[in-house]
């Protein structure tokens, strides 16, 4: 129990000491002695547990993703209408970003322009993969008329959210969750147009 404690506190140790560089120096150019000194603890220590900077930034975010399966699958595109028509934020989205604002403090380093430029693809590439099932049943070409193929609205989707999410994290979560949570709600129903002109209030 106390190696387990010993383990933690070093981990999080290295890991405060990489949000803490990257603003610095940039994620490219940081190396496992920045880390090192930066934390205070020898490199036999840090490579008890990470074979690299990229290693550790790949752990870390793995951390994070193994939720959001489980997350993202309770949204169905036919209660996001429901909820964006009530003006009311929908509850799996607002419970998807508030497991995301619990990790702000790594999101928002990492998807700065010094941080981790491929996080946001990988997040872009998780939705489509984890969404387009369910939202396709609604597009084309399944449908008989399809307005927008499925790939080409998953790619609009993903994209806008995705940018809403960054400017949220980085301007340092400025709006509560609950506004971010209906803006997307609206926008994923109305489009970009509607929401902002106010559509279905």
């Amino acid at each position: 129990m106390k190696n387990d404690r010993r383990q933690i506190r070093t981990k999080q140790l290295i890991r405060d000491a990489l949000l803490g560089l990257i603003p610095e120096k940039g994620l490219s150019k940081i190396t496992v002695k920045d880390l090192t000194e930066r934390a205070d603890i020898n490199r036999g220590t840090f490579y008890l547990h990470y074979k690299d900077v990229a290693d550790l930034t790949d752990q870390l975010k793995e951390e994070i993703f193994a939720e959001l399966p489980l997350l993202t699958s309770r949204i169905d595109p036919t209660d996001i209408r429901i909820a964006a028509k009530q003006n009311e934020p929908y509850e799996p989205i607002q419970a998807l970003l508030e497991y995301l604002l619990s990790h702000s403090d790594f999101l928002r380093v990492m998807l700065l322009p010094e941080g981790d430029l491929h996080l946001a693809m990988q997040l872009k590439d998780f939705m489509k993969e984890n969404m387009l099932k369910k939202f396709e049943q609604y597009l084309g070409p399944e449908t008989d008329s399809p307005t927008v193929p499925a790939d080409y609205f998953m790619a609009y989707i993903t994209s806008a959210n995705i940018g809403l999410l960054t400017h949220w994290m980085t301007s340092g979560n400025d709006l509560p969750v609950e506004d971010i949570a209906l803006m997307m709600t609206k926008i994923m129903s109305q489009g970009p147009l509607e929401a902002m002109m106010g559509g279905g209030q």
